[in-house]
């Protein structure tokens, strides 16, 4: 309250203080403007000397002091408060409940469009509208129409609309598919007509998709001697050896001794195995003694007197390579005798493949590069 009271006390120093600065440039006009400002403040601050302060003054002798503590100090920092104090309030306040209640209570009215004053102005504003404008009719009353004899030159206006470049990328995926994979083709990996031999040659097909390799003859003794050596050789070439699925040596039809090799590798001797099939001679003391030798220290006769039908099933695939290959074959007889093999093999077949590119990822981008 005190800072309230000094100053209204000021304010009324400041209007003395311009009131005597005025008289005192009336009265003496030789004086410059500057000088009486200082005179001015000179004189303010007298007074202002003699002039009680408000702050000590007390607070009832304010016109309209009630507390020094009033409620609403208390929305000090707290704006938001106002509200909710201003709806409790009206709640209390006669003048506020009187309005909220009008909005319900008020009478309610009835206009007649056919009688109140309002629309019937309205109604004849439309009705003589001509007459209401006849002002601005007077107004151009000079103007007269005039008829162009030329029709009114066309116009052309084009606009030019620029798109913004944009990059967008899809892909093409390469479908590759193949048929599924068998075998039992391709003469079972030997090339056609790439063997040949010093006996019969024979490739014929067999069931479940084998093919049957036969070298020499399948009979009873076309051979003759006693000890006596038969060298056979057969050639063949391979494309793949990887794509053979068997070449095994399945049957072995000879009298008395056989030996076979596939490049250079013993593969089977017979009848009784061994890593060797040699015709040597051993002198007894008495008498030279002719033995066909199929180990180190294991001998026998070269008369075993049995035509042998043997099936060795040996697997061949791990001495075959690819481009020429080589099966030796070696008959020992006695009397008489023969020799010949048969060889199952079988191929996987050639798997069709077809490619197709899959390019409905780039479907959309297509539609919207049309023009």
């Amino acid at each position: 309250m005190t800072n309230r009271l000094r100053p209204s006390t000021k304010l009324l120093a400041v209007g003395c203080f311009a009131t005597l600065l005025y008289l005192i440039s009336a009265a003496a006009p030789a004086e410059t403007y500057g000088d009486a400002i200082e005179d001015g403040k000179s004189y303010g601050a007298t007074v202002n000397s003699t002039i009680p302060d408000a702050s000590t003054l007390p607070p009832e002798s304010v016109p309209g002091y009630e507390t020094a503590d009033p409620p609403e100090a208390d929305h000090y920092g707290n704006p938001a408060g106002l509200s909710d104090a201003a709806n409790q309030a009206a709640a209390q306040n006669e003048a506020a409940q009187s309005v909220t209640e009008g909005f319900v209570s008020r009478p309610m009215f009835t206009i007649d469009e056919s009688t109140d004053p309002m629309f019937q102005r309205m109604g004849e504003v439309e009705a003589n509208a001509a007459s209401i404008t006849g002002a601005m009719q007077g107004e151009y009353s000079s103007c007269q129409p005039v008829a162009l004899e030329t029709p009114y030159p066309p116009t052309t206006e084009a606009c030019y609309e620029n798109r913004l470049a944009e990059n967008h990328t899809c892909s093409r995926i390469l479908v590759v598919a193949c048929d599924p994979e068998t075998d039992g083709c391709d003469a079972g990996g030997i090339v056609p007509g790439s063997w040949a031999g010093d006996m019969k040659v024979a490739l014929t097909p067999a069931a479940n998709g084998n093919f049957i390799l036969q070298f020499g003859t399948i009979a009873d003794n076309y051979w003759g001697g006693y000890g006596a050596v038969y060298d056979r050789t057969l050639t063949f070439e391979i494309t793949d050896a990887d794509l053979i699925t068997k070449f095994e040596l399945t049957r072995a039809a000879f009298d008395d001794w056989l030996l076979v090799k596939v490049n250079g590798t013993v593969v089977y001797v017979g009848p009784y195995g061994g890593d060797r099939l040699e015709v040597v001679t051993n002198d007894t003391g008495w008498f030279q003694l002719k033995q066909v030798q199929y180990c180190e220290t294991f001998f026998g006769s070269p008369e075993l007197s049995t035509s042998w039908n043997k099936s060795p099933n040996v697997d061949l695939t791990p001495y075959l390579v690819e481009g020429p290959n080589t099966i030796f074959m070696r008959t020992i007889v006695a009397g008489g005798g023969e020799g010949a093999i048969q060889i199952t093999t079988r191929q996987k077949c050639p798997r069709d493949c077809h490619d197709t590119w899959d390019d409905s990822q780039c479907a959309t981008l297509q539609a919207r590069s049309q023009p």
